[in-house]
């Protein structure tokens, strides 16, 4: 006889058979990943859900999560509700086994701020509206564009960078940033080394960074491996003076691209965030962004700018509080109740005080 025990704290998310069944098999792996996630926060994980932070514990961009939650939206698997441009709230919806085209004819036309899946997160639509949607190429289209020397080159020099074959996505990805962004091939291997370099191979992901140095002007290796090196080392300085931990969210990312094209040395911007800590008591990007600029307005590019700026503004505080101790006027004196002193007294001459005698003796 075996007996058979089990010692588990067993917990469980559960999933519906029918979106395994039928919603799950034509669904992209990140965008499946999203949706379980979303299962576990609402089944009581105690943590709240967020864009930046599911981003981060999924390990993916916001803009990921985004177009993940339009297609599950698009799909009739959830609701989001939206104020301003603003995701504030998500809703399960029953799932239904009839086709989606049958049911798409009776929904109603979709709202203008709805994300659709073939647009950026918002920030970089914005950014570059000349060039969102991305175009979807045919079969036909590809095989014609493979004919290109230089095309075909580049498609077999990726996939050997990615380790892996080329799957539709990958192939749109690089005709998009060829034919439509105008990369040139060198650009666009620079662009995968860079991504690769940092453990970072989906197409979301590569195409955000392209997308960043299109808007900025970037054109070439050289602009490139500039900006990627400023932006790396200003992370590199506040990540280790702040301890985040983690990637930076998107308004931090603004920062961060902010503070690079200042060109401040690492050691200015981990001295900005240690004022910051020592005054806000918590890592605060929008003061940090002050104490920069007010340093950049001012010249100030060294530690010994710093410390004659300090210098500077201690004496100029001294001098104004000297100057306030000497204008003072001076306090004029009140009667207490109580007190003799606050009287005027009286002086009397020797004379006087011989008479004052007399009379009190009645001589």
């Amino acid at each position: 006889m075996i007996t058979i025990r089990n010692d588990r704290k067993f917990s469980a998310t559960a999933v519906s058979n029918l979106f395994i069944d039928r919603y799950m098999p034509s669904a992209n792996g990140a965008y499946v990943k999203v949706y379980l996630y979303l299962l576990r926060c609402m089944s009581g994980s105690g943590e709240p859900f967020t864009l930046s932070g599911a981003a981060e514990k999924l390990d993916e961009t916001e803009k990921d999560i985004l177009r993940a939650l339009s297609y599950w939206e698009k799909s009739h698997v959830l609701s989001l509700t939206w104020e301003q441009d603003e995701l504030t709230g998500i809703t399960f919806l029953e799932l239904n086994s009839e086709p989606f085209e049958e049911k798409r004819t009776l929904l109603q036309p979709r709202t203008s701020n709805i994300i659709s899946l073939d647009r950026p997160a918002p920030e970089l639509c914005a950014a570059k509206e000349a060039f969102c949607p991305k175009p979807v190429y045919t079969e036909a289209q590809i095989c014609e564009l493979m004919k290109k020397e230089d095309i075909s080159w580049l498609m077999n020099i990726i996939e050997v960078y990615l380790e892996r074959l080329l799957t539709p996505q990958d192939t749109n990805l690089v005709l998009y940033l060829y034919e439509t962004l105008g990369f040139s091939k060198e650009l666009i291997l620079h662009l995968y080394e860079y991504c690769i370099s940092k453990n970072k191979k989906k197409c979301e992901y590569i195409e955000a960074v392209a997308l960043s140095w299109h808007k900025d002007g970037i054109d070439t290796i050289e602009k490139a491996e500039q900006v990627s090196m400023q932006y790396d080392t200003c992370f590199n300085a506040v990540n280790h003076a702040f301890s985040l931990g983690r990637l930076p969210g998107a308004k931090e990312r603004e920062f961060l691209k902010h503070w690079s094209s200042l060109k401040f040395s690492p050691e200015l911007i981990e001295e900005a965030c240690s004022r910051t800590l020592l005054q806000t008591g918590k890592p605060d990007f929008k003061y940090t962004d002050k104490i920069l600029e007010n340093w950049h307005k001012n010249g100030i590019q060294t530690k010994k700018d710093i410390e004659e700026a300090d210098k500077a503004f201690a004496a100029q505080v001294s001098a104004k509080n000297a100057a306030r101790s000497q204008t003072k006027a001076p306090v004029p004196m009140t009667k207490s109740a109580g007190s003799y002193n606050n009287y005027p007294q009286r002086s009397y001459s020797e004379q006087e005080m011989l008479e004052i005698e007399r009379r009190l003796l009645g001589t």
